[in-house]
């Protein structure tokens, strides 16, 4: 079972290199996302408090647990995983297999588990028996001798004070890094300021990334100690330069396709284009209006058609109809800029009777629509409205077209 929570943030987000609190809303959402998208198969744990007195979650569990609530104490065990998220969660001898905390403040206190996953803006990982890997994130992080990790430790934040023996390697990136424990493999840290304790023991190598390191009296380094390269920013010039020429490419990709699609429909739906245009001009409102319609009715109708199961079907044909009439309501719009442009230009608003004009025009208008798309927040919007003014236009002209009475085989 999920729990709504219902709280205002106070914290702000916290963010990997600095020291800032995430908000309790989003720690909270993240165990209900997490509860949402889960198996249907593991119980959920809920754990509530109305005071400011911290909820107390106990469970004895063998599937999954989720716990959330404003101020939140977890004592629960379990074989499964154990999520726990709220402003502040406190872990009293939580046993699971998986632990993931999510929160503003963090502390871990007498847990045993095999993993460890932990995002906050505080975290105090006092002790516990970790048989294998964490995976660590905040603002202000620091783990006490108590806290033994038989695995890998991955921590990246504003700063980490690593008293806490760890198995295996070693991986810290943040603002100050202060290290004082033992490390049996390789340590590889990358900060402002990297300062090893007396108590230090790195059994591997030590992979350093700062201009500022201190090794105490007594630290102990058994492997190598080397300097890693700092970031080459030619590499992010080059990586920057090849991005812009992708999203070149694929801006000129889109106008070539429009270019083909609008060529096209001037050729095989020439009426459909004119009506369209003229529609938008002398019944802008109605086109919009129209347009908005069809966007809101088309997908509550899909969900309708979903939810009877049997229409299913129809659901999917809808929505590829739907896909299919983007792009076209797009060239009605360019069209009818297009047109617009040769009306303001040449002062005449009779159609183009040759066919260089009645191709070039829409082209043109394919340019200029797609170049106050890429004006910026404004672009968006533009490229919205063309679209839904395409839509009305085009579904007005094909409702026409629909209940039309039959022609004569003479007509």
């Amino acid at each position: 079972m999920t729990k709504q929570v219902e709280s205002q943030p106070k914290r702000v987000i916290g963010m990997l290199f600095q020291r800032l609190r995430p908000s309790k809303l989003f720690a909270c959402a993240v165990a209900v996302m997490i509860a949402a998208f889960a198996p249907s198969s593991p119980s959920f744990g809920q754990a509530e408090s109305q005071t400011q007195e911290p909820a107390v979650a106990t469970a004895t569990e063998t599937d999954m647990v989720f716990v959330s609530a404003e101020n939140l104490a977890v004592s629960a065990v379990t074989t499964d995983d154990l999520f726990a998220a709220g402003g502040t969660v406190v872990t009293s001898g939580a046993q699971a297999d998986h632990l993931f905390l999510a929160g503003g403040e963090i502390e871990v206190i007498d847990a045993t588990v095999h993993d460890l996953i932990a995002w906050g803006g505080e975290l105090r990982l006092r002790s516990a028996q970790v048989t294998d890997d964490i995976i660590v994130g905040g603002g202000d992080i620091v783990a006490r001798p108590g806290f033994d990790i038989g695995g890998s430790a991955v921590l990246a934040g504003g700063s980490v004070r690593l008293e806490a023996p760890v198995g295996g390697d070693l991986r810290i990136g943040a603002g100050d890094i202060f290290v004082n424990s033992s490390v049996q493999g390789t340590a590889r840290l990358s900060g402002d300021t990297i300062v090893l304790g007396p108590l230090a023991r790195i059994g591997g190598d030590l992979l350093y990334r700062s201009e500022n390191l201190t090794i105490q009296p007594g630290a102990v380094i058994e492997g190598r100690r080397a300097a890693l390269p700092m970031p080459d920013q030619s590499t992010a010039e080059e990586i920057g330069k090849g991005v812009g020429q992708l999203f070149l490419l694929f801006g000129l990709s889109i106008v070539l396709s429009y270019f083909i699609l609008v060529a096209l429909l001037v050729f095989f739906a020439p009426g459909l284009m004119r009506s369209a245009s003229t529609m938008m001009r002398e019944k802008p409102w109605q086109s919009f209006g129209i347009g908005v319609l069809y966007a809101l009715i088309v997908p509550l109708l899909v969900v309708a058609l979903v939810i009877t199961v049997v229409a299913a079907p129809l659901a999917v044909l809808l929505i590829a109809i739907s896909v299919a009439l983007t792009p076209i309501a797009l060239a009605v719009t360019a069209y009818f800029v297009g047109m617009s442009l040769r009306r303001v230009t040449t002062g005449t608003s009779d159609p183009p009777d040759t066919l260089f004009a009645r191709i070039i025009w829409p082209l043109l208008g394919v340019i200029a629509l797609f170049l106050l798309t890429l004006i910026p927040v404004a672009g968006a919007l533009i490229w919205l409205l063309a679209m839904v003014f395409g839509l009305g236009a085009l579904a007005k002209q094909a409702a026409g077209a629909l209940t039309a009475p039959a022609m004569s085989p003479s007509a």
